[in-house]
């Protein structure tokens, strides 16, 4: 028994490694400086997850599952010979029985600590801009700060990302006056990088936090919630699907033309970028990938229509998942993660900022679940 209780902690130390090198890779791709052989330092996260799979007991079904998901990943590389896929598959698979509370708790102080750095290289001169004037697609000259970041909206939703992981690693021992001073945090922030979807995912987070917090017999233990996550994420599946659909030269009625102006666009370029016509199965698609904002069109210009397919299923098993374990703070983090990824494909196509997809983040805490466990008890033990 203490044999295999060393292996389980040395199994562990691995993944951490791993997460460590995503961590790394993530925080320097939204600012302006470069990590020295990134490609290389991929690999060898992906080797340290296989590694990690390898020394990790797995139940005959979730082999045969993984078995699944090597076909495919193997499938998607032969294919577009990118490994975007083959990374997120090891990624998640290797997270089972992991201390979630350490992954998390790497994850949470490390983009902490690079986003103030990143601010402070930019504020002091060392590096990266403050701020940016021009036109940003909404018919005016204005200028965003970004402190470092490679975009405004980066920054934004680099906050979200700290509000979210601060909710997931504290769970319900953050008190009001946290979620008041993230509130204002936020307010002020928007006044600078004026990002919309920024502003909405950071808030739509704090306040499910509040509910968490205080209210989650009243609302998290209840059907309704999470029923009415899944309609969000049916919605903006639905949504994306018109994107691609409906040609807006021709066919925009006066709701979806006021969404696409709200969306700065968004609607309209996924249908240029990357009509439905165009898809393949499991390769490229699409004229102009790299103006698609939306992630769910960019996964399927890019890796092709069978992988957003399962990706949209894989998603709504996680939106299940939450149901099964009652996990509200999962539920409302998914919420504005297919949000975003709606708005923002960086938060999905790039294989070097995995974790900047929450949803990976919620599918690895989900698989770092012991048997017989459940994430309230991963969490508070």
């Amino acid at each position: 028994m203490q044999i295999i209780k060393k292996f389980d902690k040395a199994a562990n130390l691995i993944y951490y490694a791993a997460v460590l090198i995503h961590i790394l890779i993530m925080c320097e791709g939204f600012s302006v400086w470069e990590t020295p052989f990134r490609g290389r330092l991929l690999q060898i996260a992906c080797v340290l997850c296989c590694i990690k799979i390898l020394m990790t007991y797995y139940e005959k079904v979730e082999w045969a599952l993984i078995g699944i998901a090597g076909a495919l990943s193997i499938a998607s590389y032969a294919c577009t010979k990118e490994k975007y896929v083959v990374y997120v598959a090891v990624l998640i698979i290797a997270a089972r029985n992991v201390d979630m509370k350490v992954v998390l708790s790497l994850i949470f102080e490390g983009v902490l600590i690079s986003t103030v750095l990143i601010a402070i290289f930019a504020l002091t001169g060392l590096g990266g801009d403050i701020s940016e004037t021009r036109d940003f697609g909404r018919g005016i000259v204005e200028t965003r700060y970004m402190l470092g970041f490679s975009h405004a909206n980066n920054l934004h939703g680099t906050v979200w990302y700290i509000f979210a992981a601060m909710i997931l690693l504290y769970k319900k021992k953050i008190n009001w006056k946290i979620y008041a001073a993230a509130t204002v945090l936020n307010i002020v922030l928007y006044c600078f990088t004026h990002s919309k979807t920024g502003l909405l995912v950071a808030q739509i987070v704090i306040i499910g936090g509040v509910l968490y917090t205080y209210f989650d017999k009243q609302v998290f233990e209840k059907i309704w919630a999470y029923i009415t996550g899944a309609v969000v994420y049916i919605l903006i599946l639905i949504l994306t699907i018109v994107s691609v659909t409906v040609n807006p030269w021709d066919n925009y009625g006066k709701f979806l033309t006021r969404l696409n102006d709200i969306l700065t666009n968004r609607i309209k370029l996924s249908y240029e970028s990357a009509y439905i016509g165009d898809w393949n199965a499991l390769s490229v698609g699409g004229s102009h990938k790299d103006t698609i904002d939306n992630g769910f069109v960019a996964l399927a210009a890019e890796y092709g229509y069978i992988i957003l397919a399962v990706y949209a299923v894989f998603v709504g098993y996680l939106f299940y998942k939450s149901y099964k374990e009652k996990e509200g703070a999962a539920l409302v983090i998914l919420v504005t993660a297919v949000m975003y990824i709606f708005m923002e494909r960086s938060y999905m196509i790039n294989d070097a900022f995995l974790l900047s997809n929450l949803i990976y983040v919620i599918a690895m805490m989900f698989m770092g679940i012991k048997k017989g466990d459940n994430i309230q008890g991963e969490m508070q033990s």
